[in-house]
């Protein structure tokens, strides 16, 4: 039987970075963190319980933000054509609400230009830096293809969001001084900046971190995020205010976040080479948000001595089936210094294709560790190790 917790109580499972609400013995998961702020919850407030006792109480509607935006038709009909022989722009009708939770107010119908063209290719991706100052913390990027022709010119571009749990998009970012036919132009709108992609016709969309400017990522930790599907769509607008029709789709999921079992955090070793254990994103029948079926996660795991470095001292890659729910790895390199601490970053990453979703989960926690002072047998393995990586 679930234990009976006061209306407003917040819990979380030891591990885990979901928050619930607990409203008339029924838990409310507390979707994102300005979910959290806009409450006015507090840290301190929130009880770490068991998995099991939270697993108990039954599960209500999610605490979310309202959101209401625009979102065309993807197939605007024939553009009818008036007497003089210019374009009539289309009223499109509001879309069908998706089965996801969220705002029950329906969309604002969007202006369509027929004649125009839709952007014709479209992908998301997920951003892991090298840097140790970004361990356990991801960017966004959205690159896409307008024609760069005269004849389709544009003024500017729009871009849509829907974040998981929400029913509608919401227009995130307008770019105001991008024209379709510059190849060198950018704009920054709010939390995004628009740049050219490499070649004229592709632009590249990616969060930043304000004033920002060229290369200035905003690198977000897993509270940043909700577990779940973000999907994206680009619309262009004509002089008159008119958009285009919409790109197609594209989607990044952010999965559970890993949480490291091993090493400790801040915390010495038993031995001299550490044993590193993590959860791994679950599927169904957890009820855990997973890697797809059937699916080869690619996971590193990597550790820095040095928080200003610009890569690690080591990484290894390996592949994790889907249904896995924990996973073991050695480390393998030379001998650590024990006058030194270190941090381990875990994350996994999957893909099928350019045209499917980009998964990612990251660390909710990032250990640092040292290890002990090696005993005598120790300094000769080591040196044995350092001497036999020389030849192979």
């Amino acid at each position: 039987m679930a234990a009976n917790y006061l209306n407003g109580a917040l819990l979380r499972v030891e591990g885990d970075i979901k928050v619930y609400l607990i409203k008339n013995n029924i838990k409310m998961w507390v979707s994102s963190i300005e979910v959290f702020n806009s409450n006015n919850f507090k840290w301190q407030d929130v009880k770490v319980v068991s998995r099991r006792e939270v697993a108990k109480i039954k599960e209500g509607d999610p605490l979310l933000l309202e959101t209401v935006s625009p979102h065309p038709l993807p197939s605007p009909t024939p553009t009818p054509t008036a007497t003089d022989g210019t374009a009539t722009p289309i009223i499109s009708a509001s879309p069908t609400p998706a089965s996801s939770a969220g705002s029950a107010i329906p969309p604002v119908p969007t202006k369509i230009n027929g004649i125009l063209p839709p952007p014709d290719y479209i992908r998301a991706d997920w951003l892991v830096s090298d840097i140790i100052a970004n361990y356990g913390r991801v960017g966004q990027k959205i690159i896409f293809k307008y024609s760069d022709k005269e004849k389709d010119k544009i003024e500017n571009f729009r871009l849509y969001e829907k974040k998981p749990g929400n029913r509608y998009f919401a227009k995130i970012a307008e770019f105001e001084e991008v024209p379709s036919t510059g190849c060198e132009d950018i704009d920054i709108d709010g939390e995004w900046m628009m740049t050219e992609a490499g070649q004229c016709g592709y632009w590249s969309v990616q969060k930043i971190i304000l004033p920002g400017g060229r290369g200035m990522t905003a690198y977000l930790s897993a509270m940043d995020y909700r577990v779940g599907e973000y999907v994206y769509y680009v619309a262009g607008v004509d002089k008159d205010g008119f958009e285009t029709a919409p790109s197609s789709e594209t989607k990044l999921v952010f999965l559970n976040p890993v949480s490291i079992l091993s090493p400790i955090d801040n915390e010495q070793i038993k031995g001299i080479y550490p044993d590193f254990r993590w959860t791994v994103a679950s599927g169904p029948p957890n009820d855990e948000a997973g890697w797809p079926a059937d699916s080869m996660a690619d996971y590193f795991v990597m550790i820095s001595d040095d928080d200003n470095a610009q890569s690690s001292i080591w990484i290894r890659q390996l592949k994790i089936s889907s249904g896995e729910t924990e996973r073991q790895l050695f480390y393998d390199g030379l001998g650590l210094n024990p006058a030194k601490k270190y941090k381990v970053n875990i994350y996994g990453h999957y893909r099928a294709s350019e045209h499917d979703p980009d998964y990612i989960s990251i660390s909710y926690n990032i250990p640092e560790f040292w290890i002990k002072k090696p005993g005598l047998v120790s300094v000769f393995r080591n040196i044995f190790a350092s001497i036999f990586s020389l030849f192979f």
